[in-house]
């Protein structure tokens, strides 16, 4: 045993002996050259950017075997990595450019810090060098007032973005963010809310596009974000809804030449059959396209001229319950009816007799339990201009009804039963007026005007005093076409 481990011993150190000396000897067999290599200097370890704004960096290039090197032997590229590793594979890994120097017009990648590469390669030796850098990816895009616009018969979708205290009005803000979703048709109808915890909802509706959410990060789009993969029911794939109304977080209206559908995610109630019909009765009934929400929603039937509740988990409506000051069953036309959180939750509605062509204001308790708190005719002299009114808005604070006749706003103060004259724009046309309740900006009034041509659109946003007083300005925007729709986006 001991002469075999001797032997063994011996012949593993001749071995090593001979390995050596033959890489010695081996090592004057090759003739290494120098390559020109690239010293890469001129870029920030972390950089700051915003989401559709222009992105550009200049390196500096220094080549040990010359001052200016032969850009045609060298390649380029620059890789963006997204450090969050929940993503999926296909998400982290984004493509920034090819070129020597890094110029984008408009910065397209989500939202959300990266480690950047920027590698040169010499395509003879095929030796790379690289520089890394961090790049964190804001968005400009994140919060403000979404706003569709008629541009001369044609959608446009625009922005009013809020970074901390600034405000900058995007125009075409689709085009800025480099998004799929080209508009199609005429401009219908913008909504915002919580449709889902993972996908905030911005929807966009046309009538070339039908209805559609956009992402809300990017404003890309893609096919499946179409309203048709949220229906139960059977419709095309362009499916377009009048309106999409939210209700709160994960809960909302879809409303469709006069039938109503109801969404409500934490019980995964997908829009299905219509909840416009009672049971036990012989047919669905139109509803109106003004629904109160709120805990308990209120909507009102055409056919019988009746308002009617609809509850949360639902899947019909149900008649109203006793009365105190009014008839539910009303007889009366639906001329306008909103939710408001005036006086802690109430449904306001104003309500016309095809007889005689009188106006009533009705409002209707709409918290956690229902309820008639006022009904009353609306003076003649008021009900006049209100009858000619396109548009109507109802005060948080005050309770005051804004509506406006042409170019001209008139505020309804059902205390003194009297209307007064707010703003008068002249021929201007006064395309939207409301109050958007889950915004930071929920007790101004926003007011939308362009020129009697449907151009030089203008966005303001107004405090309203108590006592009557008059209007104060608080923010105005410009540069919009005629604007048919506005929300915010949270």
């Amino acid at each position: 045993m001991y002469k075999y481990y001797k032997y063994s011993i011996l012949f593993v150190l001749i071995s090593v002996l001979v390995f050596v000396s033959s890489c010695t000897k081996d090592l004057g067999n090759y003739d290494y050259k120098e390559i020109n290599e690239v010293q890469i200097s001129g870029i920030d370890t972390t950089y700051t950017a915003l989401l559709g704004e222009p992105f550009a960096i200049t390196p500096e290039l220094n080549f040990t075997k010359s001052t200016n090197g032969d850009d045609s032997q060298y390649t380029y590229e620059w890789i963006a990595f997204n450090t969050d590793l929940g993503l999926l594979s296909d998400d982290i890994k984004k493509d920034l450019a090819i070129t020597k120097n890094l110029d984008l017009e408009s910065l397209t990648i989500p939202p959300g810090t990266y480690k950047v590469y920027y590698r040169v390669t010499d395509t003879q030796t095929e030796v790379q060098w690289s520089k890394s850098f961090m790049l964190v990816v804001s968005s400009s895009i994140q919060r403000g007032w979404i706003v569709l616009n008629d541009d001369q018969g044609k959608a446009r979708l625009d922005m009013v973005s809020i970074i901390d205290t600034v405000y900058q009005p995007i125009h075409d803000v689709l085009d800025y963010t480099g998004s799929a979703l080209k508009l199609e048709g005429e401009p219908l109808n913008v909504a915002c809310y919580s449709y889902d915890p993972q996908f905030y909802g911005v929807y966009v509706n046309t009538t070339g596009n039908g209805t559609t959410k956009i992402d809300p990060l990017t404003f890309d789009w893609e096919d499946t974000y179409r309203l048709s993969y949220e229906m139960l029911t059977n419709v095309p794939t362009d499916f377009g809804a009048d309106f999409v109304q939210p209700i709160r977080g994960g809960e909302s209206f879809v409303y469709k030449d006069g039938d109503v559908y109801y969404y409500y995610r934490p019980f995964s109630i997908r829009y299905g059959v219509p909840i416009n019909y009672i049971e036990g009765e012989e047919k669905p009934f139109k509803a109106s396209p003004f629904i109160g929400t709120g805990y308990i929603n209120i909507l009102y039937d055409v056919d019988n001229q009746r308002f009617v509740r609809f509850l949360q988990r639902g899947s019909s409506s149900l008649e109203m319950p006793n009365h105190n000051r009014f008839d539910y069953n009303t007889g009366k036309d639906l001329v306008f009816m909103t939710q408001t959180p005036y006086n802690r939750g109430e449904v306001f509605a104003i309500l016309k007799d095809p007889a005689d062509a009188k106006l009533y204001l009705a409002r209707i308790r709409s918290d956690r339990a229902i309820g008639q708190r006022y009904y009353d005719e609306i003076p003649e002299e008021s009900a006049q201009l209100m009858s000619q009114a396109t548009q109507f808005a109802i005060s948080p604070d005050y309770g005051y009804i804004f509506y406006n006749v042409g170019g001209k706003i008139y505020e309804y103060d059902f205390n003194l039963k009297t209307s007064k004259l707010m703003i008068d724009k002249g021929s201007d046309q006064i395309t939207v007026l409301q109050f958007e309740q889950y915004s930071p900006f929920s007790k101004d009034l926003i007011v939308a005007s362009c020129d009697a041509n449907g151009a030089n659109g203008k966005m303001e946003l107004y405090t309203v005093p108590p006592v009557n007083g008059d209007l104060e300005l608080n923010l105005s925007f410009d540069g919009f076409a005629k604007i048919v729709s506005i929300a915010f986006k949270i």
